[in-house]
């Protein structure tokens, strides 16, 4: 926003009112300035003041000694009435203490002597119009600027693309005034400029939707979009207007459209539209500066928008890739976990035809039931890892389960990767541990995370223990994972959940897996610690309230 100090040199748009009881002055008057100046004249105070009350008037010019009502007295009302009107006492009686009572109450601006020149006298009424047309200047930046920061709070509490662009055409509407609205985006190569969003909806929102316009079909009109021009189009030079903008106007069959560019940080993000359709009144300087510094902070508004949108679709994408990572880590030991069942499963069905004429008990009943078992392993195993590797989203379903059977799992699972590095792994369960709520596979993963990264930091004949309890006083349960590792350094510890952070090589590790593990139990409602000193191991103790619940409280993993 910026004051525009060449629009006060038409003067004439700023109506001059002289109150005199004398015909013949307003005569003198109105022929000497009439030519520079919208005048108007009245003969009486009662008639002044009848012509300020029925339109604003920049400037009051009134005689003192008047009958009825001196000037001084009537420019005190004039003060009452229209105090942003700027009022000079035309005089040659009144004495010095008159004017001085009357400029200080702030009755008068200033006053002219008797007899006044042509020249003295047009120096002044341009000096008064000047000050009135500044003083509703800067009235009217106050009023743009507290607007523009209203409404900037409000764009900017959004951080959902969809709904940021509801509210600002809505607010374009409804707060300013305008008809009717439009957005424009350029497409990911910034070659194509297309429909976006309207308001309202309505048959010329659809007939528009597909209205695409380029550098090679309107290069005019592109070049000063790009350039950070506002564009004014009027539908009576429509046919001087290139193809698809010509449809656009012929389309909307407004009177004026108004186009102001959207500039973001690198460049033109697309361009707002408003229009007249209705019948509303043609756009000034004031709309244009309005639009534009409307559009300042939406073009901020919709790239912190676009920026939480792609930051989401990081998260989520590397949410999966760390589940698929994990997934990786355990088939090895998956492996190993089917085919000692496997064996046991495979001996039995090949003595079955052996056993079928045989009367042994034994066979068909104890070992049959420890392949029913056996079978039975199978297939919580492979459900685990179906669940583990399923994709997550924010459709993932909440449920009720018991974290004591959760670590259990999470313990079968790894029980391979643990026996391969020689770390002893084991589970503690507290008796009495609530259930709770939340998307099971989510916490499944922070578990198997925190675990491998235990099995991992451990040395060789070292354990890992897995304990769950509630916590005491609180209606929360804890899960806590320690290793019997070296510890993490202290000048990592506040850093240890940081994107991308990692201790170890950069071929063992991303630095992503405890910043998902944080953002999940977050989710849940909960908070996850460490605890660690050097050469003593670390414990992290995840705390889970009894009553999260995803669809109360956070987002899923991958909002």
């Amino acid at each position: 926003m910026r004051p525009r100090p060449d629009r006060i040199v038409d003067y004439r748009e700023y109506p001059v009112l002289y109150v005199d009881d004398e015909p013949e002055n307003l005569r003198i008057f109105e022929l000497s300035f009439r030519r520079e100046f919208q005048i108007l004249t009245a003969t009486s105070a009662e008639a002044g003041l009848e012509i300020i009350n029925g339109h604003p008037v920049a400037l009051v010019l009134s005689d003192h000694r008047m009958p009825g009502m001196t000037g001084v007295e009537f420019l005190a009302r004039v003060c009452e009435i229209a105090p942003e009107t700027v009022r000079i006492l035309v005089t040659a009686y009144g004495d010095v203490s008159t004017l001085q009572s009357a400029i200080n109450n702030g009755s008068i601006y200033r006053y002219v002597p008797k007899p006044w020149t042509p020249d003295e006298m047009r120096v002044t009424l341009r000096r008064a119009v000047e000050v009135y047309a500044l003083d509703r200047e800067r009235i009217q930046l106050v009023h743009e600027l507290t607007l523009l920061n209203r409404i900037s709070r409000s764009l900017n509490s959004e951080l959902e693309l969809e709904p940021l662009l509801d509210r600002l055409l809505s607010t374009v509407i409804e707060e300013l005034g305008y008809d009717a609205a439009g957005i424009l985006f350029f497409d990911a190569r910034g070659e194509v400029l297309a429909w976006g969003h309207f308001a309202p909806e309505s048959d010329v929102a659809g007939s528009l939707r597909d209205l695409k316009i380029t550098q090679r079909t309107a290069p005019d009109f592109m070049r000063r979009l790009m350039n950070g021009k506002a564009q004014l189009l009027h539908i009576d030079q429509a046919l001087e207007l290139e193809g698809p903008i010509r449809n656009w106007v012929t389309e909307v069959a407004a009177e004026e459209t108004l186009v102001v560019p959207l500039v973001g940080k690198n460049g033109v993000l697309g361009a707002l539209a408003v229009d007249n359709r209705r019948g509303g009144r043609r756009f000034t300087g004031d709309d244009q500066t309005l639009l534009e510094g409307l559009s300042n902070q939406a073009a901020t508004a919709v790239e912190n928008a676009r920026l939480v949108e792609d930051l989401r679709r990081s998260r989520e994408q590397i949410l999966r890739a760390d589940r698929l990572g994990t997934l990786g880590t355990l088939a090895a030991g998956l492996a190993h976990e089917i085919n000692n069942p496997l064996v046991t499963i495979h001996t039995f069905l090949s003595m079955a035809p052996e056993k079928r004429e045989q009367d042994d008990p034994e066979f068909w009943s104890n070992y049959h039931a420890l392949a029913c078992r056996e079978v039975d392993r199978i297939r919580r195993l492979v459900d685990s890892m179906r669940r583990l590797g399923r994709s997550s989203g924010t459709d993932a379903a909440t449920e009720h389960f018991d974290p004591g059977e959760l670590a259990q799992e999470v313990l079968t699972l790894l029980q391979r990767e643990a026996s391969r590095a020689r770390v002893a792994i084991r589970l503690d369960r507290e008796s009495e541990v609530p259930k709770i709520t939340g998307v099971k596979d989510h916490v499944q993963q922070v578990l198997i995370n925190l675990t491998l990264n235990a099995i991992h930091a451990s040395p060789e004949h070292g354990a890992v223990q897995l304990r769950v309890f509630p916590e005491r006083g609180e209606a929360a349960v804890c899960v806590e994972v320690s290793d019997s590792g070296p510890g993490i350094p202290e000048e990592d510890l506040e850093r240890i959940f940081d994107p991308f952070f990692t201790t170890k090589g950069p071929d063992q590790g991303t630095g992503l897996g405890l910043m998902i593990c944080h953002r999940i139990v977050s989710d849940h409602g909960g908070t996850i610690e460490v605890r660690s000193q050097e050469g003593q191991g670390a414990t992290f103790c995840v705390r889970i309230p009894v009553g999260s619940d995803l669809g109360q409280g956070a987002t899923t993993p991958s909002a």
